[in-house]
């Protein structure tokens, strides 16, 4: 919001409060309109989105939360149908290659928040990437790079 962007234009959406990939509601098949919030949302819904912010905090924590939920599936598609992926933090690492099971999007290690981060430029090869606040991996296609 301190951006400018209007409150009616974000949409919160907590990981933490969707059941497991796979669970089976026996006690709830009545229910057919189930709140956006505590569903897992699908490609055409994640689509109507520009952008998909991921906050920092725990790496692994978020990571767990995103396989844990099967997110991990409509988020690829809706990304390569063209959403935005924004990473702050631990969100940058879950989509780097800090996990075996992370999103994959660069296979080169992440390491947010350092004091001096890596020179600014394509990146050329599987070295860890150090970044210092203020600095982003830019990743459009099959080019990579660190933005200053």
């Amino acid at each position: 919001m301190s951006m400018g962007i209007p409150i009616s234009n974000i949409f919160l959406y907590d990981l933490a409060l969707l059941l497991s990939d796979g669970y089976k509601r026996t006690y709830s098949s009545y229910v057919d309109d189930i709140p956006t919030q505590i569903r897992l949302m699908n490609v055409e819904e994640l689509s109507q989105y520009d952008t998909i912010v991921f906050c920092g905090g725990n790496a692994s924590v978020l990571l767990n939360e995103v396989n844990r939920t099967g997110f991990s599936k409509p988020l690829k598609q809706a990304i390569e149908n063209g959403l935005v992926y924004l990473g702050i933090s631990a969100g940058s690492m879950i989509a780097a290659g800090n996990f075996a099971d992370g999103l994959g999007y660069l296979t080169n290690p992440l390491i947010p928040h350092v004091e001096i981060g890596n020179p600014c430029g394509e990146i050329t090869n599987n070295d860890s990437i150090k970044l210092s606040d203020g600095q982003i991996v830019w990743i459009q296609g099959e080019r990579q790079e660190i933005i200053c």
